[in-house]
């Protein structure tokens, strides 16, 4: 699921937003797993974490663009 910014640019606003939901979810599940101890893959929650918060970036840049 990890995608460079290029190719997060080049996605529809609903392709966009289902990845926000995507990656949301799979957070979500890493973070109980990791909880309970069925994964120790700490590193995947920072990945997913940076992902969130490039799509939500450059949702909130659109927004900008479209609003001037």
């Amino acid at each position: 699921m990890a995608t460079n910014t290029e190719e997060l640019r080049n996605l529809t606003p609903e392709e966009l937003s289902k990845r926000h939901r995507d990656a949301a979810e799979e957070l979500f599940n890493v973070r109980i797993q990791v909880a309970t101890g069925q994964n120790s893959n700490n590193a995947r929650i920072k990945q997913l974490r940076r992902e969130i918060a490039r799509i939500l970036t450059i949702k909130k840049q659109r927004d900008i663009v479209s609003g001037s």
